[in-house]
């Protein structure tokens, strides 16, 4: 999928654990993203492309369960594999919160 078919995340995703300007009204629990670049060498676009695939599916998450946010997002990545055949994961967790 081309970088402009994309689709993009629609929920409030933030690293701090608050939002300014908001208050959390309820946690509602765990939520996490994962993208992965295919074996190959990687390039530019597709550590972007398993970025944005990771942030749509926390941001899905979080609509599941009814958030209007997630605080305090992490990343963490991960590679298998030797030399230019590895695969690279990208992991985005944080919590589902609904804000007031």
């Amino acid at each position: 999928m081309s970088e402009k078919n994309q689709k993009k995340p629609r929920l409030l995703t933030v690293t701090t654990p608050t939002v300014a300007g908001r208050e959390i009204i309820k946690e509602l629990g765990p939520v996490f993203g994962v993208g992965t670049v295919a074996f190959g060498p990687i390039t530019s676009n597709k550590a972007k492309g398993a970025m944005l695939k990771a942030m749509l599916e926390i941001s899905e998450m979080g609509n599941d369960v009814g958030a209007n946010a997630v605080v305090g997002m992490t990343t963490a990545a991960t590679g298998s594999g030797f030399a230019f055949f590895r695969a690279h994961t990208i992991i985005l967790t944080g919590t589902a919160v609904k804000l007031s």
